[in-house]
């Protein structure tokens, strides 16, 4: 009894291997222009995290995919001047949902995630705001 594709005791075609694409080649096609740093010399975050308009009520909403176990806050800057910020312990690969129901998108300034060993931007969610 003759096992897969031919005829009986003939072998099954062999399939020709592919050459791998390098990851790192399909990474830079894919990744968008690099963003400059703030005005106070800060990078952007990385691209999980964002902010935008709360879909489940009123504020925003920050988003934040930990990467080491320091402890995050995110601070929310008004344009009025005054700031607003959470802190939470997170385990790394964790991601946290950040609310804040008192912010309209409209008066946010600026959004900052930092930890004990960095701190960075959070760039707006186009699919997020209004």
């Amino acid at each position: 009894m003759a096992c897969g594709p031919g005829s009986a005791g003939q072998p099954a075609a062999l399939v020709q291997p592919v050459q791998p694409v390098q990851a790192p080649a399909v990474v830079a096609a894919i990744r968008s222009p690099a963003l400059p740093p703030n005005a106070d010399g800060d990078p952007p975050c990385p691209g999980a995290d964002a902010w935008g308009r709360d879909p489940f009520g009123p504020g925003i909403l920050v988003t934040h995919w930990n990467e080491d176990t320091a402890p995050v806050t995110v601070l929310v800057r008004t344009k009025a001047g005054t700031d607003q910020a959470q802190r939470a312990a997170l385990s790394p690969g964790e991601l946290r949902l950040f609310e804040f129901p008192d912010i309209a998108e409209a008066a946010v300034s600026e959004v900052l995630v930092m930890s004990n060993t960095r701190r960075c931007y959070v760039t707006a969610d186009p699919a997020a705001l209004g």
